[in-house]
């Protein structure tokens, strides 16, 4: 079996090709970051702990990741969390997603678009694209850092709600910057960018994302193919893991079948709840009605421009509420430990993330369960591998370029896949 490692991702893959003559065996997407035992490293520990141990797990997702275990947390203890604080928190969200997508859809995927090997061509050619693309990302960590007290790692969000407040003067500059933003990434996607040639080729089956009264992150049920609802407690009666050697990290199926999920399944289960710029976007590139998996790029492009109009529009909410700055602007409801089990969900850039948590009476965690977009995404890349290795391998000598880009198109965080493998 031919294997190549994948460029242009967050951490270490490779695709295995088994081909005779022009038929093809067998595709294995292998996932080759060791695994890191997030899981098992959090027994035992004080449920105020779980919250920074786990937002380790990745540089990229450390938000997403720690806002979902301070949410799980809650579920177990029965903690209702002051609106403020649940504001805050979305704001954080937005960022991330402004940090990762842009890094995602203009420095590593346009580049596919385009036809450049690398960022460095297509920037020496179209600066434009790799501009806009730092802009994005920039005003995402440094908001990060505003809401969240760090760039990477944030601390802020804590069990009950958040323990500090932005900077008013931060959060001024950031609502300037996201609607100036906001209509230079709207022009760009709304210019004649390029399709990739084989894009026709593969489609989403089954797309999986939550369900929020508006178009958003934050949600208690989980849609399927935008008609099942499905109580996030509930995920793991539908939903089910199961190790494949040799990755480092489980596939997880949906009653039996793969699924998608990400910025696509999110525009496709809720896009019609798009407005402005953003739901004009979804029109324009017929993101509801195209199933190509490789539109996974355009609707982060999307995503950029909604995360962008809802940053203009919470600062501006928060900026009127006048909370105190720093230490003095905690806003967190009492929290008191109880013997429980707490299930939270929500919408990472790359797609769902679930964390589960049992503890004891004293707060201390008893078993921990933590599932993530890629671990969830991994047998659908397969899936549509195969599908498009099948169909190109009739045609041209050397498929494995353009299986890389498809495997982009998923935008894959590896380093949060591979914490799963139990011990």
């Amino acid at each position: 079996m031919k294997k190549t490692l994948i460029s242009r991702v967050e951490g270490h893959g490779s695709i295995g090709l088994r081909i005779k003559g022009r038929r093809v065996e067998s595709v294995e997407l292998d996932i080759l970051t060791p695994p890191r035992l997030f899981e098992k490293l959090i027994v035992g520990r004080h449920f105020s702990d779980v919250p920074t141990v786990v937002s380790r797990i990745c540089s990229i997702c450390s938000a997403s990741h720690r806002v979902v275990s301070v949410m799980a947390i809650e579920d177990a203890f029965g903690v209702k969390v002051p609106q403020e604080a649940v504001l805050l928190r979305e704001l954080l969200l937005h960022a991330e997603t402004l940090e990762s997508h842009g890094l995602h859809l203009f420095l590593l995927a346009l580049p596919d678009y385009y036809g450049y090997a690398s960022l460095t061509a297509m920037a020496a050619e179209r600066p434009e694209a790799a501009t806009l693309g730092f802009k994005v990302k920039g005003l995402g960590n440094r908001l990060q850092e505003c809401v969240g007290g760090r760039a990477i790692h944030q601390i802020t969000p804590v069990v009950g709600g958040m323990s500090a407040g932005p900077s008013r003067e931060g959060l001024k500059r950031i609502r300037h910057e996201a609607e100036a933003l906001s209509a230079e990434v709207a022009r760009f996607l709304s210019s004649d960018i390029p399709e990739i040639e084989y894009a026709r080729l593969v489609e989403v089956n089954k797309s999986v994302s939550l369900s929020a009264r508006g178009y958003g992150y934050i949600g208690s049920h989980i849609v399927i193919d935008g008609k099942e609802k499905v109580k996030t407690g509930d995920f793991y009666r539908r939903f089910h893991e199961s190790a494949l050697p040799p990755s480092y990290t489980k596939h997880t199926l949906c009653d039996g079948e793969p699924f998608m999920v990400g910025a696509l399944p999110r525009v496709l289960n809720s896009g019609g709840k798009l407005r402005g710029r953003a739901g004009a976007l979804v029109k324009r590139l017929g993101l509801r009605e195209d199933r190509s998996t490789f539109m996974n790029n355009m609707a982060q492009g999307v995503e950029i421009v909604f995360s962008l109009d809802r940053v203009a529009e919470i600062t501006g909410r928060l900026i009127e509420l006048g909370l105190p700055e720093g230490q003095d602007g905690a806003i967190a409801a009492r929290v008191r430990p109880v013997a429980g089990r707490g299930t939270a969900a929500i919408e990472a850039p790359r797609g769902l993330l679930v964390h589960t948590y049992t503890f004891d009476e004293k707060g201390y965690v008893m078993d921990g369960d933590i599932t993530t977009p890629t671990a969830m995404n991994l047998a659908d890349m397969e899936r549509t591998l195969r599908s498009m290795a099948e169909a190109l391998i009739k045609e041209r000598s050397d498929i494995r370029p353009a299986l890389e880009t498809l495997v982009r198109a998923y935008d894959p965080c590896i380093s949060c896949s591979v914490h799963i493998v139990r011990l």
